[in-house]
């Protein structure tokens, strides 16, 4: 990935220390300054501007007309940041505390860890440092860690690194300090990576120190916070199916103990002590329901008194019994419940990983009966019937619904809840028409749909034709993608096409396009699939490649529909290794029976140095989808959070 850096300065009242520290970073990076000045008394950029009256081209400012708090001059500073198309923000106090020179290090870790938090650890054995620092810095990391189980070498430092696509959709609730400590806790929550990078700090004489820190107003807020992300931490899913099983078994054995009245308030007690889940606590010790009493308390004293035989019928004898025999009852049934819960949770989530959508309907009976569907009562009836399968999909698809709410926040945010769940169903019914439709070609060798062309592509079929070094079409995940590729397949050209793709075998058998001009390749399965590529180019043939799923560590962060996302430059890479010509080619569903080509040619990038080409085309094809989804909105086929969640590719 090419990181893309913004150093942010968050200023307030620091009028002795801030020029000299825009200066040192100037002198230090070749990066753009932005300096958030938070309601100063004296504007920041009067002070920089009284040294250097002519404005420097490296040097932005951003002012809050009011003192608003470090967390909202941060957020200000990071959402300008993405306006520009910046990948990473570098924060750095203005303070002079934070030694500029020091930010190498710290961008050398982001350049090999580009979806990672960096976070200066401050050495904190120099002169100066106050006792309540080395102390907070201890107590902050021991809360921390505590919230995440990830150990976090300094949570309290402001010197650190954001991968601004983690925070791009994120809402924050702090505003002030003890912003720096959620925004750290909320990421590790993500499973967003900690790199701890050792820097130095200075402390000044008390006498000359500048501090915004309140004591009293800031401790508290901090001590709040930590309060809300503790019980948010505890009441969280826990990724290991132990921790969930065992907490799960303790609520068990509590829930069979005879405190009734008082078995919430010991799990949460337990909970808190050894930080376990304490939703699958409480669930245990609903064991303890009125139907299930009478038999736990009679298990119990018949456990009781097996164990110190039988007593007189005195109420002492009895909750001696009771006591004791609960006790081992509880343990004998924590266990079975351990035992049945992380069956239940390793098993499920092989099942949930298996679930994963493979390009395969395993669904034999569905498929059989929508193919009856279609030879019976012909493709409309299919369609109308779809409105049914796509009403429960969409109550029932959970996930499916967050992921392309997430979407059209971002492509329409405008639109209210009920519009987007408006457009949710709409865009599943195109979905599933398209899935009907590809089903209809896979039966036939010929065209089924007719398909509208416009000059562009013509052009672009004539350009397969001549092309000496082959041409690469650059595809994406939406509308009739596929049966683009159907189509291109049935040109009457000699030319051979090689459709890339990420999937499994047999994912995009057709009749229609697996012949002796059409071959299909899995970029995940074969290792020598660029060869392959390379080779077929070389012949002057034809490759279809996916931009906007990577799969591979050749990928780059754009502005799509103002947000950072990631996008494939394997196609561009390919391309210009081979000198092949590039096409970024779409097609959408325009009518029940036909589909919409667009072809556009990149822009020549021969001018620019090479660094710089594969970027320019990237931009040029991201460019191009923007432009066709405005018209298409509703057919984006990405079933998962473009916007928030990183790609997982191959090592």
């Amino acid at each position: 990935m090419n990181c893309r850096f913004v150093v942010g300065i968050p200023v307030y009242n620091n009028p002795n220390t801030v020029v000299g520290v825009i200066e040192r970073c100037l002198a230090e990076c070749d990066f753009p300054l932005l300096i958030i000045d938070d309601g100063s008394d004296i504007p920041v950029e009067s002070l920089f501007k009284n040294k250097y009256p002519d404005s420097h081209p490296r040097v932005s400012f951003v002012r809050h007309t009011e003192n608003q708090g470090k967390g909202v001059a941060l957020q200000t500073g990071f959402k300008e940041t993405l306006r520009r198309g910046f990948s990473h923000f570098v924060a750095i106090d203005a303070d002079d505390q934070h030694d500029p020179k020091d930010m190498s290090l710290l961008v050398q870790s982001a350049r090999e860890n580009p979806w990672a938090l960096i976070v200066g650890d401050r050495d904190m054995q120099v002169e100066n440092v106050p006792g309540s620092s080395t102390f907070g810095k201890k107590f902050s990391n021991f809360w921390v860690r505590y919230q995440t189980d990830v150990g976090v070498a300094d949570s309290q430092s402001g010197y650190r690194i954001y991968p601004l696509f983690f925070l791009q959709n994120m809402k924050f609730f702090c505003t002030k300090y003890d912003f720096e400590i959620e925004v750290l806790t909320r990421l590790i929550w993500r499973n967003v990576e900690i790199k701890n990078v050792k820097i130095s700090v200075k402390y000044f004489p008390p006498e000359k120190r500048v501090s915004h820190f309140h004591k009293i107003k800031d401790n508290t807020r901090i001590a709040i916070l930590n309060t809300v992300l503790t019980v948010a931490a505890l009441m969280r899913e826990q990724t290991s199916p132990f921790r969930s099983s065992l907490a799960f078994a303790v609520g068990v054995f509590i829930g069979a103990t005879p405190l009734y009245g008082l078995h919430t308030g010991i799990a949460g007690l337990f909970s808190f002590i050894f930080r376990l889940n304490f939703v699958y606590m409480w669930v245990g010790t609903n064991i303890s329901l009125p139907p299930f009493i009478p038999f736990l308390v009679w298990a119990s004293k018949a456990i009781g008194e097996g164990m110190i035989g039988k007593h007189d019928d005195s109420a002492a004898g009895f909750l001696t019994a009771w006591g004791l025999g609960s006790i081992i009852l509880g343990m004998g049934l924590g266990v079975i419940a351990f035992a049945a819960m992380y069956l239940l949770k390793t098993v499920g989530r092989e099942k949930a990983d298996a679930k994963g959508w493979s390009g395969k309907n395993k669904n034999a009976t569905g498929i059989m009966i929508m193919r009856l569907m279609l030879k019976t009562l012909g493709l409309r009836f299919a369609y109308f019937f779809l409105n049914f399968v796509v009403f429960y999909y969409y109550l029932f698809a959970r996930k499916t619904r967050l992921y392309f709410n997430e979407y059209w926040k971002v492509v329409r945010p405008q639109y209210s809840w009920w519009q987007r769940q408006r457009k949710i169903f709409a865009q599943l019914m195109v979905f599933a028409q398209t899935l009907v439709d590809r089903a209809i070609q896979r039966e036939s060798q010929e065209l089924v749909f007719g398909y509208e062309l416009d000059e562009s592509v013509q052009a672009f079929v004539q350009n397969v034709e001549t092309s000496p070094n082959g041409l690469v079409a650059v595809a994406s995940h939406v509308g009739g993608w596929e049966l683009a590729m159907t189509f291109f397949a049935g040109l009457p050209s000699e030319k051979k096409m090689l459709a890339v793709m990420h999937g499994i075998p047999g994912q995009y058998a057709h009749q229609s396009s697996q012949s002796r001009k059409a071959e299909v390749v899995f970029f995940n399965l074969s290792e020598n699939t660029i060869l392959k590529v390379k080779d077929h180019l070389s012949e002057g043939h034809f490759v279809g490649m996916m931009g906007d799923r990577p799969v591979s560590r050749s990928l780059d962060l754009r502005l799509f529909f103002g947000k950072l996302a990631a996008f494939d430059t394997t196609p561009m890479r390919v391309a210009l290794a081979s000198q092949a010509e590039i096409y970024f080619v779409f097609a959408f569903k325009s009518a029940d029976l036909k589909y919409k080509v667009y072809t556009f040619k990149s822009d020549s990038v021969a001018h620019l140095p090479k660094e710089e080409q594969v970027g320019n085309l990237l931009t040029q094809y991201v460019l191009r989808l923007e432009e066709v989804m405005n018209q298409y909105p509703e057919q984006w086929f990405n079933f998962f959070n473009f916007f928030s969640d990183a790609p997982k590719i191959r090592s």
